[in-house]
């Protein structure tokens, strides 16, 4: 067993603590009024954490109008009911709540962490968030300052270039070519009048998928999701995106800028979290090229030949596509020796697959580290709410491990030879590199 594998077994004794001896014990709530959620009571601490999320997100922006969900999420911890954005803030200060919203392009979520004594003010701050937001100018001007600024800078970043310029040419036309945040003219285009709409068409509780971790009982969670929701929309009005394929495999597209190192950004097609090859493949991804110093990828190009400081592949899944992507840094002199490297390595992945010891090191890695994502209440919701929205059962994260273990080498093997088409990845370099054209 490698040393990086040896490691993560080390860290996941550690937290040995944070992993129950049984399995999670993962019930299903339902609410008078229909909400169906997700509960792990745990009342040995007395901290209670919600994560609820809307189908939808950033995918259903209006034409011109990227960056709305993303703004509205800033915004559900800027006011509501009487309290403006400097009250409501206050409000939980005082009583040491974490509330706020979040977004991605395939939902819109809303987090609460809370002490359970302070969970009566917790519940109702987050009650009147979402029935009663303020959406005051003040506020949507400044959070709208507040993007823009970052917008700026990463307009001058060559990794956010490379990645929005990747994404908008790997899917054209799509929602899943914009930019999340939207760009300055398209932000600017957003009125009160659509962050209002937003909450009004942009969700539903036909959308909605809600996680509760810690010191609350399913009796008094069933009502209070009515409580929290209950201004919410019974469905969603907005039409959905459209199911999107990856363009421009097998391409190579240069962005001129000048820098002296180049950023590269490369993806193919992937498969879905839900799919059975999926475990196998996330194997396949670890012993390529997302397992840090353990995989080959980094092995190649940075420890034998000091080409980059770290090269790295992930698998990437949405709602209506799902991508293997990778990343790299070089000097403008040695991108090309780079990238002929990073293809040979799925070339070979996809000819050979990986040997023992390299499936033994995945598997002890991928298995120890996953507890590593369950010590605290917030992580525990978070990480069940990621599956449920991904369409697993509230059973997976009990035999997940399991799953991981049961890969053979054969299996690596098939997935490689489905995923790894060297024609299928599109390759976007941002720099000003020799030798490629």
């Amino acid at each position: 067993m490698s040393l990086f594998a040896r490691s993560a077994a080390v860290l996941a004794a550690a937290f040995a603590l944070a992993w129950p001896a049984a399995a999670i014990d993962i019930q299903t709530v339902k609410s008078p009024g229909g909400i169906e959620a997700w509960l792990v009571e745990e009342h040995g601490l007395p901290i209670i954490s919600i994560e609820a999320a809307f189908d939808g997100g950033g995918r259903l922006d209006p034409e011109g109008k990227a960056g709305l969900a993303y703004l509205v999420s800033t915004l559900m911890n800027e006011g509501a009911g009487e309290y403006d954005s400097t009250a409501f803030m206050q409000k939980l200060q005082d009583k040491a709540i974490s509330f706020g919203g979040s977004a991605d392009a395939d939902a819109f979520y809303l987090s609460l962490t809370s002490l359970s004594a302070n969970k009566a003010e917790a519940f109702e701050l987050m009650r009147l968030a979402v029935a009663n937001p303020r959406f005051d100018q003040e506020a949507i001007d400044r959070m709208k300052a507040q993007i823009f600024a970052a917008q700026k800078e990463q307009d001058e970043d060559p990794g956010s270039i490379a990645g929005n310029t990747w994404s908008e040419r790997a899917f054209p036309g799509h929602p899943y070519g914009r930019r999340l945040a939207g760009t300055a003219d398209s932000l600017a285009a957003v009125t009160r009048e659509d962050i209002l709409d937003f909450m009004q068409s942009r969700l539903g509780r036909d959308q909605l998928k809600v996680v509760v971790v810690g010191d609350i009982s399913a009796a008094e969670l069933g009502p209070l999701l009515d409580t929290l929701f209950a201004a919410i929309p019974e469905k969603r009005a907005a039409a959905d995106a459209a199911p999107v394929t990856m363009q421009n495999g097998g391409k190579l597209d240069i962005v001129d800028r000048d820098i002296p190192q180049s950023v590269v950004v490369f993806g193919a097609p992937g498969l879905k979290m839900t799919d059975p090859d999926y475990r196998a493949a996330q194997i396949m991804n670890y012993v390529m090229g997302g397992g840090g110093f353990a995989s080959r990828m980094m092995k190649e190009v940075r420890v034998k030949r000091g080409l980059a400081y770290g090269i790295y592949t992930g698998l990437s899944g949405s709602r209506l596509t799902d991508t293997l992507t990778g990343n790299v840094g070089t000097d403008n002199a040695r991108v090309k020796e780079t990238i002929d490297i990073a293809k040979a390595e799925i070339v070979k992945m996809r000819a050979e697959g990986i040997t023992d010891e390299e499936l033994a090191d995945a598997k002890a890695y991928l298995t120890g580290s996953y507890v590593l994502g369950f010590d605290s209440n917030a992580k525990i919701a978070g990480r069940l709410l990621g599956l449920y929205l991904a369409g697993f059962d509230k059973d997976y994260v009990n035999r997940r491990n399991a799953e991981i273990e049961a890969v053979t080498k054969e299996q690596v093997l098939a997935v490689s030879q489905r995923l790894l088409d060297p024609n299928a990845f599109y390759w976007v370099v941002v720099g000003r590199p020799q030798g490629l054209q």
